[in-house]
C-alpha cells in the first residue's frame, strides 16, 4: 500500500523541511566552530598577555634579586633578606605561571636554568655571610640570574608569534571547512528542493494531460492520476467525469443513428417521388409544376447529403481503425472528386488547378476520396465566383503532402481553433444557399487520423490553405 502526501501543500512544506535540514545543520555546525574557534581565540590572547607580563616581570625580578644577593652579601642585613625573600616568592610565581602556558623547548630550558641558578643563590644567602670568604660574596656564573632572565621577554614574544601563527592557521583551516560545507550542503539542498518541485509539477502536469485527454475528446482508457492525495482524487474525479462523457457520447451517437436512418427513409421516398413526377410518369407536367418538382428534387438531394454526413461522422466516430485497406494512388482520386463538381463550378466560372504526382498509401479508398471531396467542396463553397482553386500532391520526406488552396475570405482568426470541431459554422460568407452541418472538417480529420495522418491551416494572407500528410506506402 502506497504512502502519499495528503496535500499539495504538505508535500510542499515536506519539500522545504527537509531542504532546510542540511542548511540548518550546517549554520549550527558553523555556529559551533565558531564557537570554539573565538574561545580559542580569547584562550591565545589571555595566555599571550599572562606570557608577556610574566616574562617582564620575571626579567625585572631577577635584577632586583641580584643586586639585593649582592648587597646582603656585602652588609649581612637582615631586612635585605627579607626583601630578597619577597622577591624571590613573586619570581617563582611568576615563573609557575610562564610555565603553566604552551611549553616551548628553549624557553622552558632557560627558566629551568633560571630556577637552579635561583636556587644555588638562595641557599648561599641562607649561610651566615661572616661564614663565607671574600671571593664567595661574589656571584658565581651558575649564581647570576640578570643576564640569564634578560632574553626571556623575547623569548615569550616569539612563542606569542607561534602561538599567533597557530591561531589564523586555525581560521584558515575552519574558513575551508566551512566553505567545502556551503559546497556540499547547498547542493544537497538544493538537489532536494528539486526533486520535490519534480514531484509536484509531475502530478500537476498529470492533471493537465488528463484534463487535456478529455477537452481532446479521448474518452477510451481511464484516467489515473499519481500524486498527493488531493490530486489523486482530482483523478478520480475527472475519470468519473469521462465516464459521464462517453455515457453521453454513446446517447448522441445512438440518437445521431436512429435519427438519420428515420431521416432517409422518408428522403428516398420523396427523392424516388419527385424523379417519377421529373420522368412525367404520373402525366405530364407544366412548367410551373415542373419547376416545383426541380426545386423538390434538388432540396432533397441536399438534404439526403447532409443526412449522409451525419451517418458518416456517425460511423466515424464508433470505428477506432481501419476496417480494410489496400495500396492505392491518391492522385486518381483527385480528379473524380473535380469531376464531381464539375456544375457547380462550370454555373460558378470556377477552375481548378492540379499538380499532381503519383503518390501511393496504404488506406481506404472511401474514406480519402471523401477527404479530397469535402476539403474541395469547402473550397468552392469559401471562394467567389470566377476565382481558382489550386490543388497539388507530392513526396516530402517520406510523407505524402497535399495542398488545397482557394481565393476566397479565409479563416477567421477565433475560428482556427475550432475549426476541425463537429457542427462548427465558421464566420467567413459562404456562396451556398444551404448552410452546411460543419461536419465536412470533422471528418477530415477524423478520417485523417485513423489513417496515421494530419491536416492543419496554414497562414495564408488570402484565402484558405489547408495542408494534408499522410505516410507513404512503401512496398517490400
Amino acid at each position: 500500500m502506497s504512502i502519499r502526501p495528503a496535500s499539495i501543500l504538505q508535500l510542499t512544506l515536506l519539500g522545504f523541511f527537509l531542504a532546510a535540514i542540511p542548511l540548518a545543520l550546517g549554520l549550527v555546525n558553523t555556529m559551533v566552530q565558531v564557537d570554539r574557534l573565538a574561545e580559542k581565540v580569547q584562550q591565545a590572547v589571555h595566555a599571550s598577555t599572562s606570557a608577556v607580563e610574566s616574562g617582564r616581570l620575571i626579567a625585572g625580578q631577577a635584577l632586583n634579586m641580584e643586586r639585593s644577593a649582592l648587597q646582603y652579601l656585602v652588609l649581612g642585613d637582615d631586612a635585605i633578606l627579607a626583601r630578597y625573600e619577597n622577591q624571590r616568592k613573586q619570581f617563582l610565581e611568576e615563573m609557575d605561571r610562564l610555565l603553566s602556558l604552551p611549553r616551548d623547548p628553549v624557553l622552558a630550558s632557560r627558566l629551568e636554568q633560571l630556577r637552579q641558578n635561583e636556587s644555588r643563590l638562595y641557599q648561599k644567602l641562607l649561610l651566615a655571610p661572616a661564614q663565607l670568604a671574600d671571593e664567595e660574596k661574589n656571584l658565581q656564573e651558575n649564581e647570576q640570574l640578570a643576564d640569564l632572565a634578560a632574553p626571556i621577554p623575547f623569548d615569550v614574544t616569539a612563542l606569542v608569534s607561534r602561538e599567533s601563527r597557530r591561531i589564523n592557521e586555525q581560521i584558515d583551516s575552519l574558513r575551508r571547512l566551512l566553505l567545502w560545507q556551503a559546497v556540499v550542503l547547498i547542493p544537497v539542498a538544493l538537489l532536494v528542493a528539486v526533486i520535490f518541485s519534480v514531484l509536484i509539477s509531475n502530478s500537476l502536469r498529470r492533471l493537465g494531460r488528463a484534463i487535456r485527454r478529455l477537452g481532446g475528446g479521448e474518452l477510451s482508457g481511464p484516467i489515473r492520476v499519481r500524486g498527493p492525495q488531493d490530486v489523486h482524487e482530482l483523478g478520480e474525479q475527472l475519470d468519473w467525469l469521462r465516464r459521464r462523457l462517453m455515457a453521453l457520447q454513446e446517447q448522441k451517437t445512438s440518437f445521431l443513428h436512429h435519427v438519420s436512418h428515420e431521416l432517409k427513409t422518408p428522403l428516398t421516398a420523396i427523392r424516388e417521388a419527385a424523379e417519377l413526377l421529373d420522368e412525367g410518369i404520373m402525366g405530364k407536367l407544366t412548367p410551373d409544376q415542373a419547376e416545383v418538382v426541380g426545386i423538390l428534387r434538388e432540396n432533397s438531394l441536399q438534404l439526403q447529403e447532409q443526412v449522409e454526413s451525419l451517418l458518416n461522422f456517425n460511423l466515424a466516430l464508433s470505428e477506432e481503425k481501419l476496417s480494410r485497406r489496400h495500396p492505392l494512388d491518391v492522385s486518381t482520386l483527385v480528379p473524380a472528386a473535380v469531376k464531381k463538381h464539375e456544375l457547380t463550378l462550370k454555373s460558378r466560372n470556377m477552375k481548378v488547378e492540379l499538380d499532381l504526382q503519383p503518390v501511393q498509401v496504404n488506406g481506404d479508398e472511401k474514406q480519402l476520396q471523401a477527404v479530397i471531396d469535402n476539403l474541395l467542396s469547402n473550397a468552392i463553397k469559401y471562394s467567389p465566383d470566377g476565382t481558382q482553386v489550386s490543388i497539388s500532391l507530392r513526396r516530402e520526406n517520406h510523407q505524402l503532402v497535399m495542398d488545397v488552396i482557394d481565393q476566397g475570405w479565409g479563416v477567421a482568426r477565433e475560428d482556427r481553433k475550432h475549426l476541425f470541431e463537429p457542427f462548427f459554422q465558421g464566420r467567413s460568407p459562404s456562396t451556398s444557399p444551404v448552410r452546411g452541418t460543419g461536419l465536412g472538417l470533422s471528418l477530415v480529420r477524423r478520417y485523417l487520423d485513423m489513417h496515421g495522418g494530419s491536416v492543419e491551416l496554414v497562414d495564408r494572407e488570402k484565402g484558405a490553405h489547408f495542408r494534408v500528410r499522410l505516410p507513404l506506402w512503401e512496398s517490400s
